[in-house]
């Protein structure tokens, strides 16, 4: 535990106090009134509260963290034919499901056109992540396909296997420090299959072009 400062200065004042010379008695009450003060002083400093700084934050509450992120646009959905176009006619005279096998006469793929960058796997994974839809990648010829219609009796039926294509753009977007986006570009042009097979279908008392 420490001393407390004036139980050390009495203990001072009590040595110099036992010389009797007046000279040395001035001289001395004038050191020990300087020891005094420096006691109090030290004191001071040592006793003073510390205040804390405190640092500027400089920081923007709202700013974002600049991450990139996608966006997918449909631009349109096309149909395009697979195989040739069969009809029958419902000889009953009630309505009757013809059943069509069809055969694949072409093949068709998914297309990736890159701007920006990314590899097909990016563009299939992000357009089915953010459209909701399931991509097929390619379809192949010399398969064989199925399709069954309810046709009216004495009416006729046809249809025509077809893919759905759609065309989806990828774009690249990023936050400004203050939040607001800012488009990057295109990372490119996807030309998916989006359903496979398809059937185009048209009933009528004759022969007709399925739709769409």
């Amino acid at each position: 535990m420490c001393t407390p400062f004036r139980v050390l200065l009495a203990a001072l004042l009590d040595q110099t106090g036992q010389r009797q010379n007046g000279r040395e008695t001035t001289m001395l009450s004038t050191r020990k009134s300087a020891l005094a003060g420096s006691l109090v002083l030290g004191a001071g400093l040592l006793l003073a509260p510390t205040v804390p700084t405190a640092a500027a934050d400089t920081r923007d509450a709202q700013a974002c963290p600049g991450d990139p992120y996608y966006t997918v646009e449909r631009i349109k959905t096309t149909y395009e034919p697979i195989g040739s176009t069969a009809g029958k006619r419902n000889a009953a005279s009630s309505t009757s499901r013809l059943t069509y096998a069809l055969a694949t006469t072409v093949s068709k793929a998914t297309a990736w056109s890159v701007e920006l960058g990314g590899s097909m796997e990016f563009a299939v994974a992000t357009v089915e992540a953010k459209a909701g839809v399931e991509v097929t990648k390619s379809v192949e010829r010399g398969r064989t396909v199925t399709n069954w219609m309810d046709v009216p009796g004495g009416k006729y039926g046809y249809t025509t296997p077809k893919i759905q294509r759609s065309t989806y753009v990828i774009e690249k977007w990023m936050d400004k420090p203050n939040c607001s986006p800012k488009f990057m570009g295109n990372m490119g042009t996807l030309k998916a299959i989006t359903a496979y097979p398809f059937f185009s279908e048209c009933v009528s008392t004759g022969p007709c072009t399925p739709k769409p």
